[in-house]
């Protein structure tokens, strides 16, 4: 038996086994094994499970389609030590990996970009066309176990991306935890059915496959059986909150599922909004995704066995493909970079085996019916993937989040009271929270009159509202709009300016040479004029750079959440050139930044810090 670190199979244990007790191997798992296959399961999981194995990718030991499975393929078949992991009734276990959200406080949240544009015809742009979203997390360090808390700080010392190293008296990030592959038939049994399949009967070639053909009410009520399980079996182990409230295991929403798809925190803003994947360096999409290719006769046989592909940045394996997975919200249309009020069916993401390479990107997005004919609606290309997430509202936050708030209002009575406010800086959540409480007078008054004055005033301020809107919308848009020009004017100079002083010093070398004299009168010409360029050149970038800064300073008038929704809207102009559009991402990114510097450490923002962080955004 080969008990070396990352060696030991669960084969060679019930090899050595069943020869002490005198059965054959080949069948060793085909009769009933009782508490021993439990103690087997669980020990080869203990002693295998969190290796980092060296792996091919994609594995190539799957195209054996005959081979028999092992525990391992059903649960983690491609481990890694910044894996985290759920126990499972029948010795399972649930493979997760963290998602980081940067953000500043419990009451902020991350903006970002869902949707696509290359992944349906234009004239179905209400499915999914882009559209801002927001995405928090349910814990922070001090609510997960000492075990993941000290995981996540060497991850981030090793390098997590966006993530910042885990801080527990200034929580800096918030985490979701999501599972790794799309939940298997094994797992499915293991909870639902009350059996450990395996035990009793040999393992079968569809264990490892996506478990599907279930309704979204059956998979809603897996999340329910396994997160009870896991409170009656194992509790300890899961993230807790001061007053007895766990975390708990549910379908994930759109923008969790979508923000981890597409890479999560190991993504830049820009790779993150400039691709409908995620960087693929240099690999085909055929190794992160089962789908039907182009010019294919036919779609794969069947699905593929979890964890067949490479795992995208965050680690997550088969998001692209394989099995269409089910999501906990209801689907709305995304009409003008928001979604539609009307609520219909759920939402399904990620695409199945049978779809097209347009059809598996993360952006994409289908919904389907909760019933159909006369019973709740299943496909056999259609499963799930969970989260572990929790309530956000914990008795022990409680001072937090109040804190947070003090904050957040202090801030907007500040902005309301400011003796250089303008109607410019209007900010229309303050005119929605006045027209309200207007609206609370009317109802409450006594009189006809006073309910007439009331409603009277709170249209005006109804009017007045939407007029600052639009005006404040114009002038954020006119100021961005001579931002992006000046970051674009200043990369233009700043890679001619070198080229033009090359090109001079070249000049002035000719000057020593000898040369027929009808020569060197055009020579000095040509050294007179390369000379006003260079000269010209520098002044050019220095005026751009000041007018860049002055364009900064105005903007510090406005709401954050205004300027921010016009930076969005700019880069989610429609039909755009791709290389335009990533232009267009990396200034907007450049700018956004400057800003919230220049509202930090006005001191930061100088000509020369300004051209370089131009130059070096915009030559990447």
């Amino acid at each position: 038996m080969r008990m070396g670190l990352g060696l030991f199979k669960i084969e060679d244990f019930v090899k050595a086994w069943s020869q002490t007790v005198n059965v054959r191997a080949p069948d060793a798992f085909k009769f009933r094994m009782g508490p021993l296959a439990g103690l087997l399961i669980g020990l080869f999981l203990v002693l295998n499970g969190d290796v980092v194995a060296a792996q091919d990718c994609p594995s190539k030991k799957y195209k054996r389609s005959s081979q028999t499975p092992i525990v391992k393929d059903m649960v983690n078949p491609i481990p890694s030590e910044d894996d985290f992991v759920l126990p499972m009734p029948c010795g399972g276990r649930l493979v997760l990996r963290h998602v980081c959200v940067p953000i500043s406080s419990l009451l902020d949240d991350f903006q970002l970009n869902l949707g696509c544009e290359d992944c349906r015809h234009q004239d179905q742009g209400f499915m999914e066309a882009k559209r801002v979203a927001q995405i928090s997390g349910a814990f922070t360090p001090d609510d997960l176990p000492d075990k993941w808390r000290r995981k996540l700080i060497e991850i981030a010392d090793r390098g997590d991306g966006r993530c910042p190293v885990p801080d527990s008296k200034n929580p800096n990030a918030l985490y979701y935890f999501i599972g790794k592959y799309e939940i298997s038939t094994w797992q499915w049994q293991t909870v639902m059915n009350d059996d450990c399949p395996g035990w009793d009967k040999a393992f079968e070639s569809d264990d490892p496959r996506p478990k599907t053909n279930i309704s979204w009410f059956e998979a809603v009520e897996f999340t329910r059986r396994y997160s009870q399980w896991l409170l009656e079996n194992q509790q300890s182990l899961l993230p807790k909150f001061s007053d007895g409230r766990s975390a708990f295991i549910r379908l994930p929403t759109e923008a969790e599922w979508e923000y981890a798809a597409r890479g999560g925190h190991q993504l830049t803003d820009a790779e993150m909004d400039s691709e409908e994947f995620f960087p693929l360096k240099n690999r085909p999409l055929s190794d992160y995704a089962v789908y039907t290719q182009a010019g294919a006769a036919k779609p794969p046989e069947k699905l593929a066995w979890i964890g067949t592909k490479c795992p995208n940045p965050l680690g997550l394996l088969d998001t692209a493909g394989n099995a269409a997975e089910m999501l906990f919200d209801a689907f709305r249309f995304s009409i003008n970079s928001r979604l539609h009020g009307a609520a219909g069916g759920f939402v399904i993401k990620g695409g199945s085996y049978r779809k097209s390479r347009a059809e598996v990107m993360p952006g994409r997005r289908e919904e389907m019916p909760f019933f159909l004919e006369n019973k709740a609606f299943q496909s056999n290309d259609l499963g799930l993937r969970v989260v572990l997430s929790a309530i956000v509202t914990p008795q022990d936050r409680s001072r937090m989040l109040e804190k947070n708030w003090a904050e957040i209002s202090g801030q907007k009575r500040l902005t309301r009271l400011s003796p250089d406010s303008t109607t410019d800086a209007f900010d229309p959540d303050q005119g929605k929270d006045f027209i309200a409480d207007l609206e609370r007078l009317a109802e409450s008054a006594t009189s006809v009159a006073e309910k007439k004055k009331f409603r009277s005033i709170a249209d005006f301020i109804k009017y007045f509202d939407q007029v600052s809107t639009e005006k404040q919308t114009k002038a954020i848009d006119a100021l961005i709009w001579e931002a992006l020009f000046a970051e674009d004017s200043i990369a233009r100079y700043a890679a001619r300016c070198p080229q033009l002083q090359q090109e001079l010093e070249t000049m002035e070398d000719l000057r020593s040479q000898p040369l027929p004299e009808s020569e060197v009168e055009s020579l000095r010409r040509s050294i007179t004029r390369l000379t006003e360029q260079v000269s010209d050149c520098d002044v050019a970038i220095d005026y751009l750079a000041q007018a860049y800064i002055t364009v900064i300073k105005e903007t510090q008038q406005f709401p954050r959440a205004a300027i921010d929704r016009q930076l969005n809207q700019i880069t989610m102009v429609p039909n755009l050139e791709k290389n335009l559009k990533s232009s267009l991402i990396a200034k907007s990114k450049v700018f956004r930044d400057h800003v919230w510097l220049y509202k930090e450490m006005p001191e930061s923002i100088q000509p020369s810090i300004i051209i370089d962080d131009i130059v070096t955004a915009l030559a990447n």
